[in-house]
């Protein structure tokens, strides 16, 4: 990996950004350049290759003993986010809640235990886990904590999630989470704040059918469906107004997707919603933005070091996860704001963008190295092994 020699462009918004102070700010970019565009994106690995980087006990300092407001920080943030039409809230997108295990080693890493998966069915291994929400693929924020076995516990960041969203003013209508969210409780929080839902049930959920009351999974083999083309899948389709679990009377609607390979297994989901008089298709299609969510763990764990972080401090692994989200929203905000990166934007990866800085970054270094009559091969190469050490 070549050093990087300059913060790169995307982090120019920290400058203007009231929560750091100006030594504060240094650091930020720092770290920032390195979540984006080191290899290695510990703090070891960051102040190695950032050459701008004060020392790895500044940058180690900056995360678990300097006094700046992650809340600001993440208010400060989301205005940044209103000022394109790429990346600002409209009533007319989506709120997913969701969590994610990141693997972790080490019994004083923060967070981390030992969690069933529900990925891989099985627990092994130290873990440590994230409740996020966001709406579609711009985040908005986020909860680094433990989940319990229970559930209870990811309900409770779930319900603390929305107060929190409604407080900063997301305008969004429409939330989207998975089985473990629907919960009499989560869902009676959000219709409280008059916010509509989709989701999917077990399929061992109780729902009233027949003056019975039987699995949704069991009703499934009693019914008949309907064929549906919805974005150029074919659904296999039936629905319905039915009491389900403890949710009350909801629309409930089973449905198979087709798949061209037949040694697939049939992909069959149990989707429920307060939107009574949606369309099938509809609910097909909101659900399926649902998904979007993993491709932004995918992005954050593969291109930003999301688990990489090993700090032991409870507060710097809080700061890492703040400036990793603050890296995501900067790189989506700075193409959002130029031609190429209006196209890179809505790739469905993110690494369209990292690309893009550490791009950047080589022309840095370049330019670092060409610019100064006072610097040689030599120098630059000695920058080079000095990332070695």
């Amino acid at each position: 990996m070549l050093p990087i020699t300059s913060f790169l462009s995307c982090t120019e918004p920290i400058d203007q950004f009231e929560c750091f102070s100006t030594r504060q700010k240094h650091h930020a970019k720092t770290y920032v350049t390195g979540l984006v565009a080191a290899s290695n994106k510990t703090v070891q690995g960051i102040s190695n290759i950032v050459l701008l980087a004060k020392s790895e006990r500044a940058l180690n300092k900056f995360l678990t003993e300097y006094d700046w407001d992650e809340d600001q920080l993440n208010r400060e943030r989301l205005a940044l986010l209103q000022q394109a039409d790429d990346t600002r809230w409209s009533s007319e997108g989506v709120v997913i809640i969701d969590d994610t295990f990141t693997h972790k080693t080490g019994k004083k890493i923060p967070h981390a235990g030992k969690y069933y998966d529900h990925g891989i069915h099985t627990t092994s291994g130290d873990r440590t886990s994230s409740t996020h929400s966001t709406p579609t693929r711009k985040p908005p924020t986020t909860r680094l904590s433990p989940l319990q076995e229970n559930n209870k516990r990811r309900v409770e960041l779930a319900i603390e999630l929305v107060d929190e969203l409604i407080e900063i003013g997301v305008r969004r209508d429409t939330y989207l989470f998975d089985m473990f969210y629907s919960t009499e409780e989560f869902v009676t929080h959000l219709e409280e704040y008059g916010k509509e839902w989709v989701s999917a049930v077990k399929s061992d959920t109780r729902v009233s059918y027949g003056g019975d009351r039987i699995r949704v999974d069991a009703l499934s083999q009693r019914i008949d469906t309907v064929p549906r083309t919805v974005n150029g899948d074919i659904y296999h389709i039936w629905t319905q107004k039915r009491d389900v679990g403890r949710l009350g009377e909801v629309k409930l609607l089973i449905t198979e997707k087709e798949s061209s390979d037949e040694d697939e297994e049939p992909s069959v989901k149990y989707i429920v919603s307060d939107k009574i008089d949606a369309p099938a298709s509809h609910l097909i299609e909101l659900y399926a933005m649902r998904w979007r969510v993993e491709t932004f763990f995918r992005d954050t764990k593969q291109d930003l070091g999301f688990g990489d972080c090993k700090l032991r401090h409870a507060a710097g692994a809080s700061a890492d996860w703040h400036l990793l989200m603050l890296a995501y929203s900067l790189l989506k905000s700075g193409a959002a704001h130029s031609t190429l990166g209006t196209i890179l934007g809505h790739a469905s990866s993110l690494r369209n963008d990292v690309k893009r800085s550490f791009r950047e970054s080589v022309q840095n270094l370049l330019s670092w190295a060409l610019t100064s009559p006072y610097r040689s091969i030599d120098e630059l190469l000695h920058q080079i092994d000095g990332m070695f050490v």
